[in-house]
């Protein structure tokens, strides 16, 4: 079962780093534009994160037939780790696109949605490298 988790994790953190590097070209436009510093530094932001979450995702999946935990443990890793990049995504391309970070539920409305957003991804990495952490225990 653990061949299929790892296949989830790789094509998930695929999309993800893809979805990492498009935003390059928001980056890369917002650049040559010279537009607002801000809103270079979100999609740089935006970049960066994706395509390290993305990366990580993709690691987990590859690393992932070495670890010694039971199946429910495994499916809460692989769902923790997709939700959480996912949710990322959104809140990163989002938020970029329409000048919101998302840091903070105030103003009400998108902001708080990306918010959400952003609470949902760290929790849903944290519990992810958590199980990892305790596979890797549990490996030696």
């Amino acid at each position: 079962m653990l061949g299929l988790y790892s296949k989830y994790l790789i094509f998930n953190g695929a999309v993800v780093l893809l979805a990492g590097l498009l935003s390059g070209f928001p980056l890369w436009y917002a650049i040559i534009r010279k537009m607002n510093p801000e809103k270079i530094h979100a999609w740089r932001v935006s970049h960066s994160v994706l395509i390290t979450d993305g990366l990580m995702i993709l690691i987990i999946g590859i690393i992932i037939p070495h670890l010694i935990f039971s199946d429910m443990a495994a499916w809460i890793l692989v769902w923790s780790l997709i939700i959480s990049g996912y949710s990322f995504v959104v809140t990163h391309i989002i938020g970029a696109w329409r000048g919101y970070r998302g840091l903070a539920a105030k103003p009400y409305g998108l902001n708080t949605i990306l918010f959400g957003a952003h609470i949902i991804g760290a929790f849903g990495s944290l519990i992810g490298i958590a199980i990892v952490l305790y596979g890797s225990l549990r490996a030696f």
